[in-house]
């Protein structure tokens, strides 16, 4: 099993342990999946030599321990949360009917196809992506792909 799925299982334990990662990973890729698996620590190898004891004995006293670098990550990741977030809550307040046509604009269909579908003209599928459009901000069917994928909406 990876780091994060090894924190995992120790966190939820009936164990007392702390867990500092050492790893050879970069910060943006593996910081985030493994705090939120609950390591109290997070340090890269090539760090190791010079930060290691300390961070081994931050950890021990209860305090989480992270290097210099990964202060970048996490407001990274922070930024594309609270971002997401945000969308997510637009799309919220969209019309079930709007939600709707979002997800199907996005999946390549058109204004006829899309009307087809939901028993509607292809008149009142323009307005429904008027309405979209002026709620979300989104222009061309590349920004609903995109939004789409952001917010996981489209089915593999």
């Amino acid at each position: 099993m990876d780091g994060a799925t090894a924190t995992k299982a120790l966190s939820e334990s009936a164990l007392e342990a702390k867990v500092l990662i050492l790893t050879m990973h970069t910060e943006d890729e593996f910081l985030v999946p493994a705090l939120e698996a609950g390591a109290a620590g997070y340090l890269v190898k090539s760090a190791a030599d010079k930060e290691l004891v300390a961070a081994v004995r931050t950890v021990a006293k209860g305090d989480p321990y992270l290097q210099a670098g990964a202060a970048h990550a996490l407001a990274k990741e922070f930024k594309r949360r609270e971002n997401g977030a945000a969308e997510r809550n637009r799309f919220e307040e969209l019309s079930n009917r709007e939600k709707e046509i979002l997800k199907l604009v996005a999946s390549g269909y058109s204004a006829p196809e899309i009307g087809r579908q939901l028993s509607i003209s292809p008149k009142t599928v323009d307005t429904y992506k008027q309405r979209i459009n002026e709620k979300l901000g989104l222009h061309h069917r590349s920004e609903y792909v995109k939004f789409a994928l952001k917010l996981k909406l489209l089915d593999s």
